[in-house]
Parts: C-alpha cells; structure tokens; sequence
C-alpha cells in the first residue's frame, strides 16, 4: 500500500504509470493481432496482465479487481481535474482545456518527472459511456495532438488510450477491468520499461479505495448515470 493517499498515482495521468508505458497500435482490444495475456502480478485481488502487441516493442497492460467504492466515486475521480494536483502523484499541472457535458471533456496534464527525464504532458479526451441494461460504465480516454501549443523542454506523449470497462455488481462493489497502451514519447530504455510493467498498475489500484473514499468525491450525481 502508499504511504499516504496522496501518493496513490492514478492510470491516466501519473508518474509510475509512465514508469510502466507502452507503444500504442490502436485502441486497445481483443484480437489475433495480439498475444495471449500473461499474468504479471497477482495480489490481494488485484491482478495486472500484459501482452506484446503486433509490431511493437512495448506491452499493453490489463488490470482486473474489485473495488469497494460506486460508480459516482470513481466517475467523479476520473473528472475531478481540479483536485489532480492534490489527488494524483507527480502532476505538475492540470486543468480543464473544454468541457462539453458532464460526460465528455478535454484536459491537460504534465507529469513531473524524475532528473534527467523530461516532464511528459498530453491533452486527453474523455468519454463517459454508461449501459444501463448491464450497469456497466464504460470511460475512454484518448490524447489528442495539436490542441495545446507544445512547452519548451517537455515531451509530449504521441499517443495515449485507455479503456476503463465497470460492472456495479453489488451496492457500493465495483468490478473493474482498465486497459491502457501509450508511447511516452522521447527516449525511455525498454527494458526498463518492460520490467516495471506490473509495478505502476498495482501500486495504483492497490490505493485506490482509500483514495476514493476522500470527501470530495461523496454524494456527486452525474447525468449518464441516471436511468
């Protein structure tokens, strides 16, 4: 576990998951263009798997868990952006770029990283698709090129999707599926990469009811969300 709740680093955004990046193809899916998944780590229910992907260097990263928490919670995390810089390690800046609804906006962040790697920043998009049928969200981020001007002196990651799939399987229980595939960008050794691969996935999650438990994040309503 984190020594603190602000040391719990979220997927999207933070410094230990650039830790564990990797070159994106498409969007992450199933398919034979992919490796069978091989399970990295399994522990205290939360279980981190990857796979190379086709004509690439790097991994793509799958992780499974429940999590005691509600749907509202973790929509309300994912787009809380003003509190990223208290909530989420390493974030040296974020805010809001255009929100369209409560369901779909745009945001900037750069991550702090560790001398003499750059800071890496990006522009993402993100989606809030709910399934009522199945009580299952769905929240897809992607980065978006060109509609921030690039800083001096940091990286901006190429590419970035992720996919959070979330099953309300139980009042107050989430089952959680998160798949993400990045190229950071610039020069990161590979096999340090690679062998990090399971480290930022699980310190996240390991966190993250602590994390959504935070006052902030309570009693919040959100269109999608309602029947």
């Amino acid at each position: 576990m984190p020594k603190s709740w602000k040391s719990v680093c979220f997927f999207p955004f933070t410094f230990i998951l650039l830790s564990s990046l990797i070159v994106l193809g498409q969007q992450p899916q199933s398919g034979n263009q992919h490796d069978t998944w091989k399970l990295e780590k399994d522990k205290n229910g939360i279980r981190v798997y990857s796979r190379h992907l086709e004509d690439s260097k790097f991994k793509e990263v799958k992780v499974n868990c429940d999590l005691n928490a509600t749907l509202s919670q973790l929509a309300a995390f994912v787009s809380d952006i003003d509190h990223y810089k208290d909530a989420v390690y390493r974030v040296a800046d974020a805010y809001v770029v255009k929100r369209v609804n409560d369901r779909e906006f745009y945001f900037y962040n750069e991550t702090a990283m560790s001398w003499p790697v750059s800071n890496r920043d990006l522009v993402m998009h993100m989606v809030f698709q709910m399934d009522h049928t199945t009580r299952t969200l769905h929240i897809r981020g992607t980065n978006v090129p060109g509609m921030m001007p690039e800083k001096k002196g940091v990286v901006r990651i190429p590419h970035w999707h992720s996919l959070w799939t979330i099953h309300e399987i139980a009042n107050n229980k989430l089952r959680v599926e998160y798949l993400f595939s990045v190229d950071p960008g610039g020069e990161l050794p590979i096999w340090l990469v690679n062998t990090l691969i399971a480290v930022g996935p699980y310190q996240s999650f390991s966190g993250m009811e602590k994390l959504l438990s935070r006052p902030y994040y309570q009693n919040r309503t959100f269109s999608f969300l309602q029947p």
